[in-house]
């Protein structure tokens, strides 16, 4: 159902918007932990690397996708607030035609590329480079799957319908567990059985959001007669969503190359960076849960230039968000070891991660806030700055990693790099939030 943001109190409408975000999101990574669990104990180790390997790589098509669909929710969100029905129509369509043009674009290029990042550029171990390769190479086959998700969603959320996703987030994420089993269990399909069960767990998910569109919301639906708006509407899109991707881009090319240094540790850095990895994504659910919230939010209320219920709104958000990131940096790190140890990951790997994952719970409030208070200025249409936060961060953490390499702090590196990147990164965003400047982003004019 849709749901107006722009009435009633503010902590109660961010926090029930979020609380079916939480429930998605954790699915998504519950589907994402059945993959490495599963490849980690039914295949090896070596093979959870592997599937690691590309993590960077997987995230840049992720981001891409996510960013076209914070786009969408920027612009459907204002217009909803200001009450513009046309405007809606129009950036629903276009943002499908979008989705299916860089679709077939992004996919190209994964193929081309596939072979010459991960063999040459990632240096790939000779154990892992074939696994990594068709690893991604099937999950690049599914890219127009999670575009055209991330456009629903973007929608819906938009609207203020969040529980839309956690019910074909929960059929996905069960049709991912349930095929995972079937491939590498009973066909012995290795990484290439995870790859495909993910694929197509992302393609239930797709049809599911769709189909969930198409009912609750059939005058949602994209239309034809409303194409013609492609220029304008793209171009609003495209202005919304290309600081985000590139944020999100750069981030994850930062990535590759961090994941190149990693690569140079050896296997018990590959193995434990994997693990922890999966263990941080939880932790940071609720984080990105208030981030999609407070977006949607503000949206609505700057789009009815109901700009004092924004910050009111906001500042709630930050109250929650560090509190529960607290409560949870503080059950990770009780539980640090057992959580790793679900991956199969022992010895010296064990280790790395466990250090890994320690030092990143101390600070974890620093990037809620930072979640928080970007989601709140690309709500507001102010898209660059949050934009410009990630390029510092990863600026700061790739220099330091790679100074610090050369140095006996050794493979620690690239771990104790992050908290002063954090840090400086929510110095920014906060200070752009406090300067008011957001205000100039509104997109409708009356």
């Amino acid at each position: 159902m849709k749901k107006d943001m722009t009435e009633g109190r503010e902590w109660s409408s961010i926090l029930l918007f979020s609380l079916p975000i939480m429930g998605a999101n954790l699915l998504q990574v519950l589907y994402n932990l059945a993959d490495s669990v599963i490849v980690g104990n039914l295949i090896s180790a070596t093979a959870l690397g592997a599937v690691g390997l590309t993590s960077s790589m997987i995230w840049l098509l992720t981001a891409i996708c996510t960013s076209i669909g914070a786009g969408v929710n920027i612009a459907v969100a204002q217009y909803f607030g200001a009450k513009k029905e046309t405007d809606i129509q129009e950036s629903i369509s276009v943002s499908y035609l979008i989705a299916v043009v860089v679709s077939i674009f992004l996919t190209a290029a994964c193929f081309l590329a596939a072979r010459p990042v991960i063999f040459g550029f990632l240096q790939a171990p000779e154990e892992m480079r074939f696994d990594s390769m068709a690893y991604f190479l099937i999950y690049s086959g599914g890219i127009i799957f999670q575009l055209l998700y991330n456009v629903t969603y973007g929608i819906l959320r938009a609207h203020g319908d969040s529980r839309g996703a956690l019910i074909f987030l929960m059929i996905s994420a069960a049709l991912n567990i349930v095929l995972d089993c079937v491939f590498i269990s009973i066909f012995h399909m290795g990484v290439s059985g995870a790859a495909a069960a993910t694929v197509i767990a992302q393609a239930g998910s797709a049809i599911a959001s769709f189909l969930y569109l198409r009912h609750i919301f059939p005058d949602l639906l994209p239309k034809r007669r409303y194409l013609y708006a492609w220029k304008g509407q793209g171009a609003l899109l495209m202005r919304l969503s290309i600081p985000i991707m590139l944020q999100t881009g750069v981030n994850s090319i930062g990535f590759l190359i961090l994941q190149r240094l990693i690569n140079s540790f050896g296997a018990p850095s590959i193995e434990g960076y994997a693990a922890m990895l999966k263990v941080e994504q939880l932790a940071h659910i609720p984080s990105q849960s208030f981030n999609v919230a407070i977006s949607s939010f503000a949206g609505q209320n700057i789009g009815a230039e109901k700009l004092d219920r924004a910050r009111r709104g906001y500042r709630t958000t930050i109250l929650m968000g560090v509190l529960i990131s607290i409560s949870i940096s503080i059950v990770v790190l009780l539980f640090d070891r057992p959580l790793l140890q679900i991956f199969n990951i022992t010895g010296e790997s064990l280790r790395r991660a466990k250090e890994h994952l320690d030092i990143l719970m101390f600070f974890i409030w620093t990037s809620t806030i930072t979640n928080i208070t970007c989601g709140f200025l690309q709500g507001a249409g102010d898209v660059k700055i949050p934009a410009a936060s990630g390029f510092i961060n990863l600026g700061i953490r790739l220099t330091l990693s790679f100074l610090l390499a050369l140095t006996p702090v050794g493979f620690r590196c690239y771990y104790v790099s992050m908290p002063p990147a954090w840090l400086i990164a929510c110095f920014v965003v906060v200070m752009r939030y406090r300067s008011g400047k957001w205000r100039e982003f509104r997109i409708v004019k009356e």
